[in-house]
């Protein structure tokens, strides 16, 4: 990324979680107190965006803009990008329990790596590695659209609604292994199924979920 720590116990500090430090008597110390901080500097950094870029908002129409900048999606995708969750150290059970590949572990991390890079370089280092990696999501709505979870979206409110879970069924694939297409269909209740398309079966299944949230009048 182009950063030079000068603590460099500050950056491995970022990934140490506590289920390590846990299993790890002679670690003395683990990444949630950076977190807590990062937190805090990332939502003045994009607050600062924010207002300057949309003088003529209000204020429910910028927090809500901030609430989905700083949302779990967005920071878990961002961090998996920039491969952070290949780095952090787990205790045992959390690593078994598949705790690398969990949204908002992979969002913390985000955070403690910005809280971190704070105390090391100050706010304004913190702000531009926040703004670099966080600016596409807030000029992009597709951008923004790629990083919701329909299919978990969708799960909740059927658990609430119906008592029962959506269905997926593969349908469809077509083309040469290099440029597929996938056709998933989704079903509630053996009643209502609605078709959906992508690239991939997980992009199909997404598509599926958010049309099926539509019907049903859900905002996703």
């Amino acid at each position: 990324m182009g950063i030079q720590f000068q603590k460099t116990d500050l950056v491995r500090l970022a990934f140490i979680h506590s289920s390590y430090r846990n299993e790890n008597p002679e670690i003395k110390d683990d990444n949630e107190r950076l977190e807590f901080l990062g937190d805090s500097v990332l939502g003045l950094a994009v607050t600062r965006y924010l207002f300057r870029k949309y003088p003529r908002s209000t204020e429910g129409e910028l927090s809500r803009l901030k609430a989905k900048l700083v949302s779990t999606a967005v920071l878990n995708s961002v961090s998996n990008h920039l491969g952070f969750p290949d780095f952090v150290l787990l205790g045992k059970g959390e690593a078994n329990s598949g705790g690398a590949g969990r949204k908002k572990l992979s969002a913390n991390l985000f955070e403690s790596f910005v809280g971190a890079l704070y105390l090391d370089q100050g706010f304004e280092s913190a702000e531009k590695f926040i703004l670099d990696h966080l600016i596409e999501f807030a000029e992009s709505p597709e951008k923004m659209e790629s990083v919701k979870d329909f299919k978990t979206i969708l799960q909740e409110n059927c658990q609430k609604k119906f008592r029962s879970l959506p269905t997926y069924r593969l349908v469809k694939e077509s083309g040469p292994d290099h440029e597929k297409t996938f056709i998933v269909s989704v079903k509630i209740n053996e009643e209502t199924s609605v078709e959906g398309t992508g690239r991939s079966k997980k992009f199909a299944e997404q598509d599926a979920a958010r049309k099926m949230l539509r019907v049903l009048g859900i905002k996703g």
